[in-house]
């Protein structure tokens, strides 16, 4: 067998154990599943609540113990690339793309109730999540993400962390600890590789100590960043230390870096701030055998259970660690896996030891070269004493441990990749779980340090790799797998599926199960009562169940009450009160004794009335002995008990053969278990206790007599027998009946003895009788039976009745039976020779040929030909010299031939072609016998001309059309391309063509193999054709589609491939619910296209297709030689989406007009239906009309649109025939589907002549027409050549204007990401301006109120109460009451004189005493608001409610939802709307603005867009506040009034304080100082403004003359005079356009949130 053929073979055989394997595992394994929208890559469970937290590919998940989702995060993608720092611009050239964010880090921040999540994009940046809703991210005030890259920044570097003590407070605070593999890029030198990060706010996750030259970080030198990387498997805590498990390279040097790769674990001290105390050994995994497992892939910190501790010398902590070992076997890399456990008591004495070797002397380097450039020496001379305590060296930092931590697996793999590991215990036993790179999960109980084993396997994800975070849940009932694709949850045992004490406790091996015996099932320990009680629970160290050793008698008698004594073997102590009882299958329970000196019951026997159901028709019958518990009720242990019946037997030799102790009573012929009975009721009875003593048949020793009867001669029977009983007076004597199969009565004789002479033996001989049998068949078995006394059997055997003419039907075969038949041929038949009246013959008559296969065969020879007939021969040595075919000598077969009727002879070489008989000569004693046959044998000589197709897969099953002459000849046909057989169809093959199938070629690198001739072997004969056959790469399946079909088929699907050319009759089928549909016949295109109908849905014989009404989908499949890849689509192209969707058939309805015949006037022919383009488009509808095609131009759910001929077609049908109405039919083809709709009968009208002068008059208004449109034509070019130069100018202009466009936003968005960035480091720096509770609602309940009553302090009074306060306190109770104060809001808002100003005034007063009573206040505005609404509905206009405050209930809802809404707006809404303001603010002050209009360059707004281009400059003021020395800047535009510089001034200098508590702009002026002494103040109006024609122009800084870096003050105001401006003012400013934004403008949009 080939390679390609056998590797073919593997993989199928594969996926057939997967799916064989699968479907034996019980599905109870499995509880939940949940599959993830990405590539999941870690795992994490709060040990609190039980939720569980996925970390994939862009997303992260929460989901509850059941899998269920409870929230998801979308993380990714982001435009990022690792050759770009987290913020900024990337340089280089690098640009960022789109990226996916690969989880790295997942880890539960308990302390903090977070979850941090840390990613590959960004350069490894990290998040915090809130526990309860990942959705919600942790970002304190003015905290932003982090900028330190923490983790790997690529998909395949790998990440560790975990959270522990760490410095600067090992015992109250708690770091992150992050060890990552070195990836490239420009950034990464700032990751360390091991590093402990903050978890404090303002230091989040940067290093928890940094020094000027140390950090608590380790770093890789940068000349071994690229040569020396480590991979980081595992992290945890332990007992002052945080641990890591690395594989990394051996050497450092480049040179011998082939040495490979060994695992090492590192430690750092939790007080240590610089990682002085960082050490490192090697972890060896070395098998017994002496193979050495150097690659940890999985490693997990576990407290043992107690069997296994004291294995280990008492110590519980153990690090498992799973090693693997790669090798080649047979060509092939093989991994092998070991699990080995370091219990971490000695790991502390090693690094102890390797510490204490550097310090005493025995070493001299503390190495770790890729990290340690300097001072590498150990101390000299010291006699410092190493403990558990020893935090580092600052002298001294850093070493690499010389001697390893050696270990002996506990238990291997072979050929199995080990990837994931997890640990529990179950009472004293420890149980470990193992997750494989083939997604199957193993449970594995480790007995001791070196002992343990395999116990179960179950699928989880098979295919799929287990990743290595697996977790139990907080009950340890579940463990939690992951794959790439999937979370699975797992039940840790199924002790429910074992039935027996023998599967659960010593079967199944199981540590989780134990045997509960008084309740008779495999259970947990926590699940059996009374479980540490004897015996109670049976676990699976135990070597033998609760069972009977002994029951004393094992058997009894029917009717004989006796006492059966049970010895129980591990038999529980039953609890005090309770015992047991026995129970005989059905009958009622017997209390049992309990035996005192050893285990056991003594139970009576029940009687044997209740018993009578279990017995049968033998000598015996068994019931269940069950011993139950009083306690629990349950039988807890059985065993079948017999009560054994010997008088069923009838004869005595199977009543002495019988297992039973039974008896034989020869005179009362009966079987008795009592032989003291049988002589009480038959005196002188003749007992029988051995099976020697019976009457029977003997045979002489050494002698086997075989009793043949001939049919019809009377024969006389002897048969040797013993110890015959001597019949006593009147008793009968002895009888012969021999009874044949098939017949209803034995034939009787009598029989009489004869006494041996010198021997106890006797004869019997039964009369002579002629014995016969009805069926012609050659022989028939019969019963012999001797019986005396009528009914006592002495004993029966067997005797051959047979019939010679049966036997030999011819005389060859008569002659050559064996001689015990003597059987002769007489008179033309085979008779029994005594019965023969002639002489028989020792010879037979001339042989016959009747038939011969095959009639041809090669002029070469070598054809084996079969020759039917009679008395061909009686030995082939009387033929071997007188058969021949064609006159050719043909060899006879000695070896293969039928006495008479066939031998079989091989032709010999012809030399050309010749035609003969068959002749057979038979010689014997007397004379030659010779026959000849009818029929005549060809020798032909077969030639071969073509063989076709020349091409075909590398699986083979091409069929080769063979063509040429005589091919059908001979016996034996094989075809070879080659030497690569190709199988023959013999049954299809005629003279002048054959069909054969090619086998599998072998693989190829170039994927072709090419053979160069085509051999065909005739028996003897071999021709061969030289023609080259290539064998291709196997094709294969890329995309199909469309995937949508009518349940009945037929659409055409479009399917793209490869080397599909070389299939030459592909075929399309689809599978449902485990149904194949009928297979469709594809169209191939070329190499890669090919066009398939789609196959009918396949269905179950009990539905019809027309009848399903729903969506259905199927899998598609293709059947393409022997190429079996393209079978299970799914499965060998996973990536080809092969699911079809099934929709109903359409239906398009006949025509509804009468007799279904539709008049068609010359538009569009309309069809109606259903569903008929649910899978159907134009191109799949045929119609036709007659034998015409109906072009189809539309196709809707319910209207078929197509356009017939012009003329109608011939009243016939699409096949020819004519149509009964002599009409046209009208059929549409979808698919497979044919529905004749009817007949269509096209408006036949008669045509017009008209009359001469009318022709004349037309061809006159024709001519002129034409001139007419003459004229036109040359207008219209000319107007359309004006037209496109006038588009060409345009066209210019509107280029022009988009460069100048595209140039500015380019400019624009420049500078808006540099001020955004300084509007955010503003809001960080100043905080946003929030006000107190107070202030806000103050401003909300009573705006422009600044002194209210409610804010002065209440006066003290004396101790005595004044009616004042009674007053008081009886209004507060009233207002308390709900009725009044309906009554009195209701009373208030009647009165005409109550003003608005009144209702706001009275409803702020009552939300201010209401304040603490926010239920009640709510109640009474729903009631008020209830009444609002129902007013309002009957007024004109209800939609104006709310609209204005105009009454209490208004405002009063005004002021509930402003103090409902304090805490969102401060702590959520407040920030963002802020800072919207103020970037939109900032945006417009950066250009002009219109001081009137309020129309800005920079606006947001179409309607306030500046229009007109002003030029601008932009002027640094530095402002002077107060009589400080220190300067503000403040950036303003020359053209800007003074007023709008007033704004930007006051925003600078007051941008921490609320905006309503600001000095206003009217109270105070611009003041400019320059030179010595000199202040002018700034106005928007004086003597200086420019006017003219009835205008004057506002003042501003370009005005004044006011240049870059001019000091200003700020003072009180002086003249009031400017800030007055009179109407006809404003209108005569009204053309200005220049300015900025208007301080109304501004509060508005401040006064939005009353808050800010």
């Amino acid at each position: 067998m080939d390679v390609c053929t056998r590797c073919r073979h593997a993989l199928q055989l594969y996926a057939v154990l997967q799916l064989l394997t699968w479907s034996a595992v019980p599905a109870a394994h499995i509880y939940q599943l949940y599959e993830g929208e990405s590539e999941l890559k870690h795992m994490t469970v709060d040990k609190t609540t039980g939720n569980i937290y996925l970390g994939g590919v862009n997303r992260i998940y929460q989901l509850d113990e059941d899998l269920s989702v409870i929230y998801k995060v979308q993380t990714g993608p982001h435009n990022d690339s690792v050759y770009c720092p987290m913020v900024g611009s990337c340089i280089n050239g690098a640009e960022r793309l789109p990226t996916d964010d690969h989880n790295k880090i997942l880890v539960i921040n308990y302390a903090a109730g977070e979850l941090v999540v840390c990613g590959s994009i960004y350069q490894g940046r990290c998040e915090r999540h809130h526990l309860s809703d990942i959705t919600k991210r942790v970002l304190p005030p003015n905290e932003q993400t982090t900028v330190q890259p923490v983790a790997a920044n690529n998909a395949t570097a790998t990440t560790v962390a975990f959270i522990a003590p760490g410095v600067p407070d090992p015992g109250m605070i708690n770091v992150l600890y992050v060890a990552t593999s070195l990836t490239p890029g420009l950034y990464r030198h700032r990751v360390p590789s091991l590093a402990s990060r903050s978890l404090q706010a303002g230091k989040m996750f940067d290093l928890a100590s940094k020094g000027i030259s140390k950090s608590s970080s380790v770093v890789i030198l940068d000349e071994y960043r690229d040569v020396f990387h480590v991979e980081y498997k595992a992290g945890f805590h332990f007992e002052g230390f945080s641990y890591f498990v690395q594989v990394q390279p051996r050497s450092l040097e480049r040179e011998h870096l082939e040495q490979g790769h060994i695992t090492k674990i590192s430690r750092i001290c939790d007080h240590d701030e610089n990682y002085d105390s960082y050490t490192e050994i090697e972890l060896q995994c070395i098998g017994k055998d002496g193979t050495v497992y150097s690659l940890a892939q999985a490693a997990i910190l576990a407290e043992t259970g107690r069997h296994l501790a004291e294995s280990f010398g008492n110590k519980k902590d153990v690090l498992a660690t799973l090693f693997v070992n790669s090798r080649l076997v047979n060509g092939r890399e093989q991994v092998d896996s070991a699990l080995c456990l370091f219990a971490m008591k000695d790991v502390q004495r090693m690094f102890r030891e390797n510490i204490q070797m550097c310090y005493n002397g025995t070493v001299s380097e503390r190495g770790l070269g890729y990290i340690n450039r300097f001072d590498k020496g150990c101390p000299s001379g010291s006699n410092k004493l190493i403990d558990d305590t020893f935090c580092g060296d600052v002298a001294r930092p850093l070493l690499e441990g010389q001697a390893p931590l050696r270990t002996t697996p506990v238990l291997t793999f072979s050929d199995i990749n080990a990837t994931s590991i997890a640990i529990t215990t179950t009472g004293p036993f420890t149980v470990a779980f193992t997750g494989t790179d083939e997604g199957y999960l193993k449970k594995i109980f480790i007995k001791s340090a070196t002992n343990a084993f395999e116990f179960e396997k179950v699928p989880v994800d098979p295919g799929f790799a287990i990743l290595p975070d697996m977790h139990f849940d907080k009950q340890h009932a579940y463990l939690y797998v992951m794959s790439t694709s999937k979370v699975s949850k797992v039940k840790v045992q199924e002790c429910d599926l074992y039935e027996t004490c023998e599967d659960c406790s010593i079967g199944a091996r199981d540590p989780y199960c134990g045997w509960c015996t008084l309740e008779s099932r495999c259970s947990t320990r926590g699940r059996c009562s009374n479980a540490n009680s004897t015996d109670r629970w049976i676990s699976a160290e135990a070597k033998m169940c609760v069972q009977f050793s002994q029951i004393i008698p094992s058997n009894i008698p029917v009717g004989n009450a006796n006492k059966v004594e049970l010895r129980v073997n591990r038999l529980p102590l039953p609890s005090p009160g309770y015992g047991y009882s026995c129970v005989f299958g059905t009958a009622a329970p017997v209390p049992a004794k309990t035996l005192r000196n050893i285990p056991g019951l003594l139970c009576d026997t029940p009687p044997m009335e209740e018993l009578s159901m279990f017995a049968g028709d033998g000598d015996h019958f068994s019931v269940p002995l069950y011993v139950r518990s009083m306690e629990t009720g349950v039988d807890f242990v059985s065993h079948m008990f017999t009560f054994y019946n010997c008088s069923v037997h009838e004869a005595c030799m199977p009543c002495m053969q019988s297992r039973w102790s039974c008896s034989w009573c020869m005179y009362s012929n009966r079987c008795t278990n009592d032989p003291n009975q049988c002589a009480a009721d038959n005196p002188g009875e003749l007992l029988v206790s051995r099976a020697s003593q019976c009457a029977r048949f003997i045979q002489p020793e050494g002698q086997h007599y075989e009793t043949l009867l001939p049919s019809g001669q009377p024969q006389a029977i002897s048969m040797l027998s013993t110890n015959l009983p001597q019949p006593r007076l009147g008793d009968t004597g002895y009888q012969c009946l021999v009874h044949v199969d098939g017949e209803a009565e034995p034939q009787v004789t009598s029989a009489r003895i004869l006494r041996q002479p010198d021997s106890e033996n006797q004869t019997i001989l039964c009369s002579e009788t002629a014995y016969t049998y009805r069926e012609n068949v050659q022989e028939i078995s019969a019963t012999l039976t001797v019986v005396w006394n009528d009914r006592h059997r002495v004993d029966s055997t067997m005797v051959t009745l047979y019939k010679c003419s049966e036997l030999g039907r011819d005389c060859s075969r008569c002659l050559t039976r064996a001689n015990k038949y003597q059987c002769s041929w007489c008179g033309g038949a085979c008779s029994f020779s005594s019965a023969c009246r002639d002489k028989p013959r020792n010879f037979c008559p001339e042989p016959r040929i009747s038939d011969f296969s095959p009639k041809t065969g090669p002029i070469e020879g070598g054809t084996l030909v079969t020759v039917w007939g009679s008395n061909l021969l009686i030995h082939p040595s009387d033929i071997i010299n007188g058969t021949s075919i064609a006159g050719m000598h043909c060899t006879v077969q000695e070896q293969d031939y039928d006495i008479s009727t066939r031998v079989v002879c091989q032709t010999g070489y012809s030399g050309k072609e010749r035609t003969g008989p068959i002749t057979v000569v038979r010689r014997n004693s007397r004379r030659p016998l010779e026959t000849t046959s009818v029929e005549q044998f060809k020798y032909l000589d077969p030639q071969i001309v073509q063989i076709v197709p020349l091409i075909g897969p590398r699986s083979g099953g091409t069929r080769l059309n063979v063509t040429g002459r005589n091919l059908n000849v001979g016996g034996v046909i094989k075809a070879y391309l080659d030497d690569l057989a190709c199988e023959v169809e013999r049954t299809s093959a005629t003279s002048t063509s054959v069909v054969c199938i090619t086998s599998a070629a072998p693989s190829t690198e170039q994927g072709v193999y090419i053979t160069s001739r085509f051999v065909m072997t005739f028996d003897l004969a071999e021709r061969a054709l030289v023609r080259e056959f290539t064998y291709t790469q196997d094709p294969n399946i890329t995309h199909i589609s469309p995937l949508r079909s009518f349940y009945s088929g037929g659409r055409m699907l479009t399917v793209h491939g490869t080397f599909l050319t070389s299939i030459q009759q592909p075929r399309i089928f689809s599978t449902f619910q485990q149904k194949k549909s009928a297979e469709m016949v594809c169209s191939v295109l070329n190499m890669t296209v090919m066009l398939c109908p789609s196959p009918p849905m396949p269905t179950s014989s009990r539905f019809r297709r027309e009848t399903i009404t729903t969506d259905t989908t199927a899998e598609i499949g293709f059947i393409m030689d022997d190429v079996l890849s393209v079978n299970n689509l799914s499965w060998f192209f996973p990536n080809v989406d092969a699911s079809i969707v099934y929709v109903p058939n359409p239906l398009y309805k006949p025509f509804h007009e009468d007799a279904n015949t539709k008049l068609y006037r010359g538009d569009s022919l309309i069809i109606e239906g259903e569903n008929l383009n649910l899978a159907s488009d134009t191109h799949d509808v045929r119609v036709t009309v007659g034998r015409q095609l109906c072009n189809v131009t539309s196709l809707a759910e319910t209207q078929l649109v197509c356009i017939p001929s012009a003329t109608q077609p011939a009243g016939v049908d699409e096949n020819g025939h004519e149509t009964t109405k002599l009409l046209p039919m009208v059929i549409v083809h979808v698919g497979s589907l044919q529905f004749d709709i009817g007949y269509l009968q096209y408006e036949v009208i008669e045509p017009y002549k008209l009359p001469e002068y009318a022709i004349g008059a037309i061809a006159a208004g024709g001519g002129f027409l034409v001139l007419v449109t003459l004229v036109v034509l040359l207008v219209y070019r000319r107007k359309s050549s004006q037209a496109e130069r006038e588009y060409k100018r345009i066209q210019i202009q509107m280029d022009t204007l988009e460069s100048n466009v595209r140039s500015e936003c380019k400019q624009a968005f420049a500078e808006l990401q540099t001020d955004m960035t300084d509007i955010t480091k503003d809001l960080v720096a100043t905080g946003i301006p929030f006000l107190d509770h107070k202030s806000y609602v103050m401003k909300v309940f009573f705006p422009g109120v600044v002194d209210h009553p409610i804010l002065r302090r209440p006066v003290m009074r004396d101790s005595k109460r004044s009616n004042f306060d009674s007053a008081m306190i009886q209004f507060e109770q009233l207002l308390n009451n709900r009725t009044f104060l309906l009554v009195l809001i209701n009373t208030l808002e009647n009165q005409r004189t109550f003003s608005i100003r009144d209702k706001v005034n009275v409803a702020s007063l009552l939300m201010i005493a209401f304040i603490n009573k926010m239920d009640y206040a709510t109640e009474i505005l729903k009631s008020l608001l209830r009444m609002l609404i129902a007013r309002s509905v009957d007024k004109k206009h209800p939609q104006l409610m709310l609209r204005r405050t105009e009454s209490v209930v208004e405002k009063m809802l005004t002021n509930w939802m402003s103090l409902c809404m304090y805490t969102y707006l401060r702590e959520y809404a407040g920030r963002p709307m802020f800072m919207l303001f103020k970037a939109i603010k900032h945006q417009v002050e950066k250009g002009p603005v219109d001081y009137v209009t309020s129309d800005a360059r920079y606006t947001l707004s179409e309607d306030r867009l500046l229009l007109e281009k002003t030029d601008h400059t932009v002027l640094t003021v530095y402002l002077v506040q107060g009589d400080s020395s220190e300067y503000m800047q403040v950036r303003v535009l020359d053209c800007d009034t003074v007023s709008q510089a007033k704004c930007k001034i006051l925003d600078a200098l007051y941008k921490n304080t609320p905006f309503s508590i600001r000095p206003s702009l009217h109270e105070v002026d611009l003041e400019w100082r320059h030179g010595r002494g000199g202040h002018l103040v700034l106005c928007d109006e004086d003597m200086t403004s420019e006017g003219g024609c009835g205008w004057r122009r506002i003042n501003r800084l370009k005005h004044y003359n006011v240049t870059d870096n001019a000091v200003m003050a700020l003072v009180p105001r002086q003249n009031q005079l400017n800030g007055r401006m009179t109407m006809n003012g404003s209108q005569n400013y009204h053309n200005c356009k220049c300015d900025c934004l208007a301080s109304v403008s501004v509060n508005v949009a401040m006064s939005s949130v009353t808050l800010l």
